[in-house]
Parts: structure tokens; C-alpha cells; sequence
């Protein structure tokens, strides 16, 4: 099961990314927490986000895929993985497309998380600290 979640902040990508998780053993892929770890530990990729970071820019495309290339290659993802929010925009979209039919990992699903306006405001208003 090869599966991406998009939707707006506050839909619940993250939540029904943590039930999927659980119920299907794959693991959930997140582009935030790959970019920290890669910036962590020094990776060629790291190194290359960590300027983009620092200098406020987002982290080009190509990085941020060949990222997810390094992480589909890891062993946990055999039977499948969840990507929590990625692609953000169709040239994402194609390029992951792309890559994951090089793989011969095409995706088995793409679902679409909408929620009214108000019950996102509602749900990243409770955010705040």
C-alpha cells in the first residue's frame, strides 16, 4: 500500500496518518522530519536544505525528492508507506509520479483530505500555545 495525503494544515493528514500507520504496519514518510534529520546528520542532502533553511527560502524540489528516493530505498518500506502531505503543487506531484515509476513503486492511493474553512480555523486556532 503506497499511499499520499493531501490536504490543508489542521485537516488531519497527521491523524489518519498515525491510524493507517498502526493498522497497516507501513510507515508514515513526512518531508519536515526528513529534512531534520538529513540537516542533522550531515547529509550531501542535509547540507544542501540547510542553506536553503537558513537563508529562508524553501528547500528545492530536487532535494526534497531525492530525499524521499533515500528513504523509499530503506528496508521498512517494502510492504508500503504513507507520504503526509507531499506533493504540495503539481510539479511535485509529477516528479514524484516520475520517480516512483522508476522505482516501480507507483502510487495505490491519493486521497484528498477537505474540511470546511471554519473547522480549520477552528482546529489551528486550538494550536496555539
Amino acid at each position: 500500500m503506497r499511499i499520499v495525503l493531501l490536504g490543508a494544515p489542521g485537516s488531519g493528514k497527521g491523524t489518519q496518518s498515525q491510524r493507517l500507520v498502526q493498522r497497516f504496519g507501513i510507515p508514515q514518510i513526512s518531508t519536515g522530519d526528513l529534512l531534520r534529520s538529513a540537516v542533522a546528520r550531515g547529509t550531501a542532502l542535509g547540507v544542501a536544505a540547510k542553506g536553503a533553511m537558513d537563508a529562508g527560502k524553501l528547500v528545492d524540489d530536487s532535494i526534497v525528492l531525492g530525499m524521499i528516493r533515500e528513504r523509499l530505498a530503506d528496508t521498512d518500506v517494502a510492504q508500503g508507506f504513507i507520504l503526509d502531505g507531499f506533493p504540495r503543487n503539481i510539479a511535485q506531484a509529477e516528479a514524484l509520479d516520475v520517480m516512483l515509476k522508476q522505482l516501480g513503486k507507483p502510487l495505490t492511493a491519493v486521497v484528498q483530505m477537505d474540511v470546511p474553512y471554519a473547522e480549520l480555523t477552528r482546529r489551528i486556532a486550538g494550536r496555539r500555545s
